[in-house]
């Protein structure tokens, strides 16, 4: 089982909206991902999806357990949480 500080590298600033069909209520959806090793060919994976909708909900989905009690990954989404809103 991974350690809670497993990550070597988290960030959100890819917005997709991949799957998520044009009359649906989301506007914007920011993928949280994350990397393991800090090796240049390394791999990341998505972790959480930060979704903002239409009428200005925003609401986050854990895609990995460890990261919604993980501190480094809440600060990251605060973060993206606040850029989302403005």
């Amino acid at each position: 089982m991974r350690q809670k500080a497993c990550w070597s590298e988290i960030k959100a600033d890819f917005d997709e909206l991949d799957g998520f069909e044009s009359n649906d209520d989301i506007v914007k959806c920011v993928s949280v991902d994350a990397w393991i090793s800090d090796a240049p060919d390394a791999a990341g994976e998505v972790i959480a999806k930060i979704i903002l909708t239409k009428s200005g909900d925003v609401g986050v989905i854990y895609i990995d357990g460890l990261a919604h009690s993980n501190e480094m990954v809440q600060e990251i989404i605060q973060d993206a949480l606040r850029k989302i809103k403005d």
